[in-house]
């Protein structure tokens, strides 16, 4: 009777074993399982993270390619504001110049010259191209007038020059390059905006019968004065203003403004 007791007491100690064994096995495949799902979901993660990495990496703005979309964006928008400040000058100009226009009754005054005294800026006219002096004040009259076709048929770009505008104008947006059109233009619209709206007088001109210099004051509508000395060549008895790589760098570093 006691040895059957014993040996129940035996197999139920073993039951007992037995059930700890299997449920810490149990515990214990329940965790690998939950490491292995959460090894999963990290592997996948980081799948995605190096996937959306790639893509960044893909899209990524070079500094260089950044420096450029902003040069771009500064001289677009500088070049709006100069067609539109433009087109205000020579409304100003037209409304001055409709003002003196003489009436019916009236003779045609004459002309003052800029050689003799200073002629103020609704008085400018297409005076044409044949001497130094008179492609000055054509040059002056397109300016104010926003003719900048006229303007850029009197610019003579040197080599260097040349090739500085092309520069530029190639970095120009599709539609900018449309219309503006040509080098010559993008320049002539950024020489215009240095014309004054007050008036102009000719100091000193001289020269040979093919390069001549000019001497000039030049008034804004303010009253503030500046000094220029402008070169101008003979080419085909049409005297142009001579451009050189200078100056068309400057002009460059106007579009670069902020």
């Amino acid at each position: 009777m006691r040895t059957n007791r014993w040996g129940f007491a035996l197999i139920l100690m073993l039951l007992v074993v037995a059930l700890v064994v299997l449920g810490r096995q149990r515990r214990t495949a329940a965790k690998l399982r939950g490491e292995i799902a959460q090894q999963r979901d990290e592997a996948s993660l980081r799948a995605r993270l190096n996937a959306e990495a790639q893509k960044l990496v893909a899209n990524r703005v070079s500094p260089e390619e950044l420096e450029r979309l902003r040069a771009e964006r500064n001289a677009v928008a500088t070049l709006r504001a100069e067609i539109e400040t433009m087109k205000r000058r020579a409304e100003i100009i037209a409304r001055a110049t409709a003002d003196r226009s003489p009436t019916g009754t009236e003779l045609n005054p004459i002309p003052p010259s800029m050689k003799d005294v200073a002629v103020s800026a609704n008085l400018w006219k297409n005076a044409g191209e044949a001497t130094p002096d008179a492609a000055f004040e054509t040059a002056l009259w397109a300016g104010v007038g926003g003719d900048v076709e006229k303007l850029a048929s009197l610019l003579a770009f040197d080599a260097e020059a040349q090739t500085k505008a092309d520069d530029i104008f190639a970095n120009l947006p599709a539609s900018m390059q449309q219309e503006l059109a040509t080098p010559q233009r993008l320049i002539a619209l950024l020489v215009a905006k240095d014309v004054p709206l007050g008036s102009a007088r000719i100091w000193a001109q001289y020269g040979t019968p093919t390069d001549a210099k000019i001497t000039a004051q030049l008034l804004d509508a303010e009253g503030k004065s500046k000094s220029v000395q402008l070169s101008l060549r003979s080419e085909a008895d049409k005297w142009r203003f001579v451009v050189s790589g200078k100056i068309v760098e400057r002009y460059a570093a106007r579009l670069q403004a902020p």
